[in-house]
């Protein structure tokens, strides 16, 4: 069962509902509020952002990125190491002695082709140690990568007998790559929450004021009408910022969940797609 779409519907539903019950008031008050809302999120959240950047809490993001990474690629590298020992007990054990060689041409191509600048080749990276983002996410990351990130990622990628040496190294080169930009995304998303809940507390204030203007006689059902439409608008900018916040924190396991279901559900990935609030993370 897809409780994020029934929470989605029930909102819309109840949002229609108290829009329709505000009137017109309701309306202004609502359009005043938003624009309020999403103007101090815009102006506010770069400099919270940049505080938090320089605090602990950039720190704990990174470490907590980087600790999954390096779980992710730990746990990958263990396995094709145990393949590979067992490849070379087999080759011990063997009463026959295979004397084909493979030229360096043969052996190159057997390398994985690592280039993850692009987006869907750190897509597809990153699944491979068990860690699944939305694209948009890997998008940002992949800008962050190099020529010496490329080479790390394929020498993780093609583990030999002989590179057992170089491994630690490269991981540290991969975790670092990976791992600031998303802590960085991570950052800028509890600053959006911040200054979400800033612009939260300024816009009550407004909405007391217009609630006391509200006591007078509106025009009736035309005016609840139109409440009722503005009360879903307001619902939607929220699920777009909820949306935003997942995104954001897409790499921890409550995010894996919440995107999972956004994407079983038609409705919800269409909203999540054509989400015109993405422009706040997408810097």
């Amino acid at each position: 069962m897809n409780y994020l779409l029934i929470i989605t519907a029930a909102a819309l539903l109840v949002g229609f509902i108290i829009g329709w019950a505000k009137g017109l008031i309701g309306i202004l008050t609502g359009i005043l509020s938003w624009v309020i809302i999403l103007g101090v999120m815009y102006v506010a959240t770069p400099a919270i952002e940049k505080a938090y950047a320089k605090g602990p809490v950039y720190e704990k993001m990174y470490n907590t990125v980087s600790d999954h990474v390096s779980n992710g690629l730990v746990t990958n590298e263990n396995k094709a190491i145990d393949k590979l020992n067992e490849q070379i007990e087999a080759d011990n054990n063997s009463d026959t002695v295979d004397t084909t060689t493979e030229t360096p041409a043969e052996t190159e191509n057997k390398k994985a082709d690592i280039e993850l600048g692009d987006a869907q080749s750190m897509k597809d990276f990153l699944a491979g140690i068990s860690i699944d983002l939305p694209s948009e996410v890997t998008r940002i990351v992949s800008r962050a990568v190099d020529d010496t990130t490329n080479a790390a990622a394929e020498l993780v990628s093609n583990i030999t007998a002989d590179s057992e040496n170089k491994i630690s190294s490269a991981n540290d080169t991969i975790v670092s790559t990976v791992s600031t930009p998303i802590a960085t995304l991570m950052v800028r998303g509890l600053a959006l929450l911040t200054a979400f809940l800033l612009a939260l507390i300024i816009t009550r204030v407004i909405a007391l004021i217009g609630q006391a203007l509200g006591d007078a006689p509106v025009i009736g059902g035309i005016s609840r009408f139109f409440g009722g439409v503005w009360g879903i608008i307001v619902v939607l900018v929220i699920v777009w910022l909820f949306m935003d916040f997942v995104t954001c924190f897409s790499i921890t396991p409550n995010g894996q969940k919440l995107l999972s279901q956004i994407n079983s559900s038609s409705f919800l990935d269409t909203l999540y797609i054509n989400n015109p609030l993405s422009f706040l993370i997408e810097k």
